[in-house]
């Protein structure tokens, strides 16, 4: 990814062994409330005029998403766990993922910089 001056990352699970489809639409919920919530704030529009750049990571299960999730929150970052609503193949209420971001990059990186790509 070029250089951007802000990012939203989107970090999930991948012990769930939720289908391709799944997963996206995980994903997807994440990026929506994300750039939801970020509305009016200074990131935001430059994420917006950036192109809306996204990166998806990965971590080994939920104790690792909470603490990536505390870790962006204890640093100041909009943080939002998704939690699926249990209708197809998790239980209600099971974390799959979290966005961080909009934000800047050097901030996110500094938090998520040691998780690998999807």
């Amino acid at each position: 990814m070029p250089d951007v001056a802000a990012k939203l990352v989107v970090v999930v699970r991948t012990d769930l062994g939720m289908g391709r489809g799944k997963l996206a639409a995980q994903v997807a919920h994440a990026a929506v409330v994300a750039a939801l919530s970020a509305q009016g704030r200074p990131d935001f529009g430059t994420w917006l005029g950036e192109g809306q750049p996204k990166v998806v990571l990965s971590v080994s299960d939920g104790e690792r998403l909470g603490a990536v999730a505390a870790a962006a929150d204890a640093a100041g970052l909009p943080v939002h766990v998704i939690r699926d609503a249990g209708r197809t193949q998790l239980a209600p209420g099971t974390p799959t993922c979290c966005a961080i971001g909009p934000a800047e990059t050097a901030r996110i990186d500094a938090v998520t910089g040691d998780l690998s790509l999807l």
